[in-house]
C-alpha cells in the first residue's frame, strides 16, 4: 500500500445497483449519453427510445417520465461516489492515498461513468430546490439529494478527524474545505466535455488531484 499514490477502483468491491429488468440499464445508458450529448432539457424521451430499440411507451413501464430517468442516473451516480469514498477510507489509513483516490475516481473507469457525473453536475441545481412529482420520480429525487447530502458530510467528518489526529494539517475549516475539494472534481464537468474535448480524462484527473492535494496540504501545485 505504501508503494501505491492512488486506490484503483477495481481493488473495492462494487455493489452493482443494476435492475433485474432486462432493459433498464441500456435506457439508463443511453438516456446518460443523450442527456449528455444534447442536454437534459433539449432531449427527447423518443430518441432514448431509439436508441435501446424500443417503442416510446414501452419506456414508461420503466420510467414514469423523463425527469424520473434523470433523477435515477443522479441518485446511481451519487451512491456510487459515496461508497467508493467508504470504501477508500478502509482501505488505506493515508489520507493522502484517500483523498487522491476519491477526488480521481470520477475521472476513472471509462466513458460512461464520467459522462454520468458531466449530467449529474449539469442538473444539480435540480436538487436545491423542492420537488413535486409521481411517487416514483420523487423518491428518485429524495435519494439523490440524500447522497448528496450524504458526501458532504462525510468527506467534512473524515477531513475533521484526518486534522484532529495530526495527519492533514490544521487551521481550515473542515467543511468548506470538504467543499473545495468536491467543487474540484465535480464542477470541471462543467466545462469538461468527454464526448466533445480533445484534453484526455488522465490530463484532467491529474490537475484535479494536484490542485486537491495542494489545498488541503498547503503545498505548491
Amino acid at each position: 500500500m505504501a508503494s501505491k499514490s492512488t486506490i484503483d477502483s477495481t481493488e473495492i468491491e462494487a455493489q452493482p445497483r443494476q435492475s433485474k429488468r432486462s432493459k433498464r440499464s441500456a435506457i439508463i445508458a443511453a438516456a446518460t449519453e443523450e442527456f449528455a450529448k444534447t442536454g437534459y432539457r433539449a432531449s427527447k424521451w423518443s430518441d432514448v427510445a431509439d436508441a435501446v430499440g424500443i417503442g416510446s411507451t414501452a419506456l414508461y413501464h420503466y420510467f414514469v417520465s423523463k425527469e424520473h430517468c434523470l433523477f435515477r442516473i443522479m441518485a446511481d451516480t451519487l451512491h456510487e461516489n459515496r461508497d467508493f469514498f467508504d470504501a477508500a477510507q478502509r482501505a488505506s489509513d493515508d489520507p493522502r492515498i484517500v483523498i487522491a483516490s476519491a477526488l480521481g475516481h470520477v475521472f476513472d473507469g471509462g466513458q460512461l461513468p464520467r459522462i454520468r457525473n458531466r449530467v449529474l453536475v449539469s442538473e444539480m441545481s435540480l436538487l436545491s430546490v423542492d420537488h413535486d412529482g409521481p411517487k416514483r420520480e420523487h423518491d428518485a429525487y429524495l435519494e439523490a439529494r440524500g447522497y448528496a447530502r450524504d458526501i458532504v458530510r462525510d468527506w467534512t467528518r473524515y477531513l475533521e478527524t484526518c486534522m484532529r489526529d495530526g495527519r492533514i494539517p490544521d487551521g481550515q475549516d473542515p467543511h468548506l474545505l470538504a467543499r473545495a475539494l468536491l467543487g474540484l472534481s465535480s464542477w470541471v464537468f462543467l466545462w469538461y466535455d468527454p464526448l466533445a474535448t480533445s484534453i484526455s480524462a488522465e490530463a484532467v484527473r491529474d490537475s484535479v488531484v494536484a490542485h486537491g492535494m495542494a489545498l488541503t496540504f498547503h503545498t505548491e501545485s
